[in-house]
């Protein structure tokens, strides 16, 4: 019970120590988060919209197969830099982590 307390007293004491630090690079970090999470999730559609724009431009089967290839690469490139805007964002709050185990 009494670690407990003290516990939530540290807790307590960082968060009011801590708040015009965090205040600082709040905005920061959470744009990279939000960047990170669209990057990572729209990702994914890359493939289907880049095969309808290829099959626009391009003659009927390379179309298709020009626009798999480019929506491939551009998935690849989204995800890894939406989980590398996800890790930047999230950096500042790892010093927390501790705290949750």
């Amino acid at each position: 019970m009494k670690t407990k307390i003290l516990f939530l007293i540290l807790c307590t004491g960082m968060l009011l120590l801590g708040w015009p630090s965090k205040a600082l690079f709040a905005k920061s970090s959470a744009g990279y988060l939000m960047r990170g999470t669209a990057k990572t999730f729209l990702s994914a559609f890359e493939i289907p919209r880049t095969m309808l724009q290829h099959s626009q431009q391009v003659m009927f089967p390379f179309g298709l197969v020009t626009g798999t290839v480019v929506g491939a690469a551009r998935t690849v490139t989204g995800t890894l830099s939406g989980v590398f805007d996800l890790a930047r964002g999230a950096a500042p709050y790892a010093k927390y982590a501790i705290f949750l185990v």
